[in-house]
């Protein structure tokens, strides 16, 4: 069988993520499916270019040979974080992808997929450690070697758009859909084919970072741009929009206003709690039932603190910014999700920087408490089952690896999770122990003392490591080289098991920057925000990985 053109050189073709034909949103795509298998090019994939995102946010540079950073050190507060935040994804298995923007899915293998559900809520510790230690719910497969089966490059911009945001990505049991120009597609977990595809009227500034019962999600979208005007990245993103994951049926479409004022309020991140979604942004929340739509709460008026920022799953805990813009205060809140009233409250102390929610259950928050830090997060507060603080330590800046960005966005903090009573954070990468090698760790922190319990994974030469999520009691973790691996590592024995063994390497989609999936075999990396190209080459926008 003769391989076609890899798709870095392969011309864009009907179907895919890009601008939709006219059609409806649920009927069944024109052109589905993958093509015919594309070998990975030498070398990999290439990096995806500059993000070119307002602020200067820009690619993180890769593992290759280190900055002079110091190893961690294992004391509390010790160790540190790469200003670089690098990270560079091995190997691919599925590589699942499109080339949006009018392109084609490309597949050799088929992959199970025993699909996903949300994680049970277990019953609190009252020192508000969170739910004891819980069985894992991902599968071992029987072998874990996984397949490439593609690649797909950014599509093309609308007219006038130098950069353009495609929050949200989804995985059930069933589906994996991932929001792109100003459409939604979903594809069969298993198989890579085109399901459903659902318009939505410009970007998408926010998508719920979990699904609600029945695999609802919300993505956060500009209003459709009234005829003849060219699609503004500027403009506020105000559309509220719930549809179902496996069907691509859209629910509802909702917005708000506050008190007297035309304009529509704008949000920056949605999460989901049981059968509410609460919205944030920087004049306040608000929350919607996920079924019907009904308005449960709203900013108003006048009010002296707003709900900035969100975090969900388990429990509904919200940063609320009190005061002027210029010189905020902070309290922590959990809410009761049907009515946002608060259960408790915590204040945050003088000087903290937009707190981020690294974990509901326990609550843990991630924030700077002087200068502006890389990470966004030098500073672990640790809070109890009745909003008391149990600990506060420090991650200083230069030696760790996570990051929660500087934005008042929630639940963006990436390479750093919670449960167990433990906090798991990537070190800074460092030298390993070949020539031109680097490497970094996992280090745990206790969340009763703020220092470390001794545990450790270990990356080894070329291997950096991040924590993805809990899963359980087990922590999921990455590993980028020689080629990618997943690995459940045991909460308690730290016992490692290989979920996912790819067999390439190529380099595009770093995860501390990319939103990242893995369910009952399969990892799903996209990117979240897309530029113009500045040359030739081409960008990747989204891979998938599978085992068998």
């Amino acid at each position: 069988m003769t391989n076609p053109p890899s798709p870095q050189s392969q011309q864009p073709q009907p179907g895919g993520f890009g601008p939709p034909p006219p059609q409806q949103p649920q009927q069944a795509p024109q052109q589905g499916g993958f093509g015919p298998p594309v070998e990975p090019p030498p070398g990999g994939y290439p990096q995806p270019g500059a993000y070119g995102q307002p602020g200067g946010y820009t690619q993180p540079g890769g593992f290759g040979p280190p900055q002079p950073v110091p190893p961690p050190n294992p004391t509390p507060g010790g160790g540190g974080r790469s200003r670089g935040r690098a990270a560079i994804i091995g190997s691919a298995v599925l590589a699942v992808a499109l080339i949006v923007g009018g392109g084609v899915w490309y597949a050799t293998q088929q992959g199970d997929d025993d699909g996903s559900k949300d994680k049970a809520a277990g019953k609190p510790k009252p020192d508000g450690a969170g739910p004891a230690y819980e069985k894992p719910k991902e599968p071992v497969p029987a072998d874990p070697k996984a397949f490439f089966k593609g690649a797909a490059n950014q599509p093309k911009l609308p007219k006038g758009a130098s950069t353009y945001r495609v929050k949200g990505s989804w995985l059930t049991d069933k589906i994996y859909a991932k929001a792109s120009v100003r459409r939604i597609t979903g594809l069969d977990a298993a198989t890579g084919k085109d399901v459903w595809k659902l318009d939505k009227p410009g970007m998408s500034c926010a998508g719920s970072t979990n699904l609600g019962n029945g695999n609802i999600a919300v993505v956060v979208t500009q209003p459709a741009p009234k005829a003849g005007d060219d699609e503004k990245s500027y403009a506020p993103c105000t559309e509220v929009m719930a549809f179902d994951v496996d069907t691509g049926e859209k629910l509802w479409t909702k917005s708000v206003s506050i008190g007297y004022q035309k304009d529509k309020t704008q949000f920056n991140q949605a999460t989901i709690v049981g059968d509410t979604v609460a919205l944030s942004g920087l004049y306040g929340g608000a929350a919607f039932d996920l079924r019907s739509g009904k308005l449960l709460w709203k900013p108003k008026l006048g009010e002296k603190c707003r709900d900035v920022g969100y975090g969900g799953g388990d429990r509904l805990v919200a940063v609320r910014s009190c005061g002027e813009l210029s010189t905020p205060k902070f309290k922590v809140e959990l809410l009761d999700p049907a009515t946002g009233k608060p259960k408790w409250s915590y204040g945050m102390p003088d000087g903290v920087k937009s707190p981020n929610v690294i974990s509901t259950w326990p609550v843990v928050l991630g924030t700077d408490s002087g200068e502006i830090t890389a990470s966004g997060a030098s500073d672990i507060f640790s809070l109890d089952d009745r909003g008391k603080l149990r600990t506060k330590f420090e991650l200083p800046d230069g030696q760790y690896m996570h990051t929660c960005g500087t934005s008042s966005t929630n639940e963006d903090c990436k390479g750093i999770v919670a449960g167990n009573g433990k906090l798991y954070v990537a070190t800074a990468r460092r030298d390993g122990d070949k020539e031109y090698t680097t490497t970094n760790d996992i280090v745990v922190f206790s969340l009763a003392t703020g220092k470390t319990t001794g545990q450790r994974v270990k990356g080894g030469d070329e291997a950096p490591v991040i924590p993805l999520r809990m899963d359980g009691g087990n922590v999921l973790v990455y590993k980028s080289s020689p080629v990618t691996r997943v690995y459940s590592v045991h909460g308690r024995t730290m016992k490692q098991t290989l979920l996912l063994d790819a067999t390439t390497r190529p380099s595009a989609l770093p995860p501390l920057i990319s939103e990242v999936h893995y369910r009952h075999g399969k990892l799903y990396l996209s990117s979240d925000l897309l530029s113009r190209p500045v040359s030739d080459r081409k960008s990747v926008m989204m891979m998938g990985f599978a085992a068998k």
